[in-house]
């Protein structure tokens, strides 16, 4: 018997032989314990674990490191890109740096790092506005560098943007631009000199 049950039965059974009547019966045994008041904490003498990174105040764009930047590493700005064509589309490899930030997947916001997405001829993002996600708008969420992209033959003006893990735009700091020039290629053509063949 719990300590509770203990103390209930003791005051239940004098009063019963005090007011003359028969004692009245012993009330069945609970089947859960009754609940007890938890332990005080006891303090700890080992500090609390430090987040992996620091999170900005809740709603604010985190700040971009001093110095950080973006660029294409492929292809160049004003580079002519060669490639067979599939669907009316020529895929086009692009890579993307990041030096001062590091490249994380979306989900957290943490100061520091960030993801990349890139516009397909369409105007960049202002400073904490969330990037949208469209044929125009392509998210690297998973924290990829390289991809390749479908793009129809013509020109093309590519800006990679940088945004934090909920895919609000760091705007143009962490910004890069460049235009490009797609072609498809004849079957069995050789690139020349200075060209990219996809």
């Amino acid at each position: 018997m719990n300590h509770v049950q203990v103390s209930l039965t003791r005051c239940i059974f004098p009063l019963a032989a005090c007011s003359g009547g028969s004692p009245a019966p012993a009330a069945e045994p609970a089947t859960e314990p009754a609940p007890t008041a938890p332990a005080p904490a006891e303090p700890t003498t080992q500090p609390a674990a430090a987040p992996a990174a620091e999170a900005p105040p809740s709603g604010e764009l985190p700040p971009v490191p001093e110095g950080a930047k973006v660029a294409f590493a492929e292809p160049a700005d004003g580079a002519t890109v060669k490639g067979p064509i599939l669907d009316g589309k020529v895929q086009v490899t692009v890579k993307m740096a990041a030096d001062g930030i590091e490249v994380k997947p979306s989900g957290p916001v943490e100061t520091g790092s960030g993801h990349h997405h890139i516009l397909i001829d369409t105007p960049a993002i202002p400073k904490g506005s969330v990037i949208p996600k469209d044929d125009k708008h392509v998210h690297f969420g998973k924290g990829q560098t390289e991809t390749r992209l479908p793009l129809s033959p013509g020109e093309h003006t590519l800006t990679m943007q940088l945004a934090d893990g909920i895919h609000r735009s760091y705007g143009p700091q962490l910004a890069a631009k460049i235009k490009i020039t797609v072609e498809a290629e004849a079957a069995g053509a050789v690139p020349a000199e200075g060209e990219t063949k996809e």
